[in-house]
């Protein structure tokens, strides 16, 4: 009689049950449903990779039109040099003096 290791009697079993469960179809289509889901979510990431691209493609054209309009905006800020005189500070006034 041979005996049999605990080790060869888990290997057995386990080979079984992997030989079962290879070929039940509920673990066919569980594996198909998974590939399924790995494949759309690549999908997903590739087409997240594609947005961020035209993201930063608009971006950098916001920032030049942005920069373009910046010495608009400055030269439409400085006041026009002409003849008339700058506006006059406001002077602190004395208090007056108290009444007797």
């Amino acid at each position: 009689m041979v005996r049999r290791t605990v080790i060869s009697q888990l290997q057995s079993v386990g080979e079984g049950a992997l030989g079962k469960l290879a070929q039940s179809p509920v673990t066919h289509k569980a594996l198909e449903g998974a590939m399924q889901v790995k494949d759309r979510v690549e999908k997903l990431v590739r087409g997240l990779e594609d947005m961020d691209g035209r993201v930063a493609k608009l971006e950098a054209r916001v920032a030049k039109l942005e920069a373009a309009k910046a010495p608009a905006r400055a030269a439409a800020k400085t006041p026009a040099k002409s003849g008339a005189a700058a506006p006059k500070k406001p002077t602190a006034r004395k208090p007056a003096a108290p009444k007797e």
